[in-house]
């Protein structure tokens, strides 16, 4: 299955204004239940809002500001992912903070089997 994950409120805490992005935290289970869905053959896409309104959705300039760090920080905890966007993709499964009414890793099971698919899931057209 493609499941598409939010990062901030998702993955990790969200950061405080005080904060730096690469000193934020995984949320609790995260970094194991990420692990665990990849393991299970899954095809995980991040995506992150984040510096959009900032950079008035010019991509390329969020990429520039927030990129590096953004995957330095998936490094260092460990976070697999198959693709990684700036925006929303189309996916089978959302994983967001707005979207899902996430709230905690412990509501996922480690194969994703209790995921709820998106109603709005593309069908086929037919040749």
């Amino acid at each position: 299955m493609k499941i598409c994950i939010d990062v901030d409120g998702v993955l990790c805490e969200l950061r405080q204004p005080e904060q730096s992005y690469a000193d934020v935290q995984p949320l609790p289970g995260a970094t194991e239940k990420m692990n665990s869905l990849k393991q299970a053959g899954h095809y995980i896409i991040l995506n992150t809002a984040r510096h959009m309104a900032t950079c008035n959705s010019n991509v390329g300039l969020v990429v520039a500001r927030q990129g590096k760090t953004l995957m330095d920080w998936l490094a260092q905890h460990n976070i697999p992912y198959d693709e990684l966007w700036f925006g929303k993709p189309h996916a089978d499964v959302y994983l967001d903070d707005n979207a899902h009414r996430f709230t905690s890793w412990k509501e996922i099971s480690g194969d994703g089997s209790n995921l709820p698919v998106s109603h709005e899931k593309r069908q086929k057209k037919s040749p």
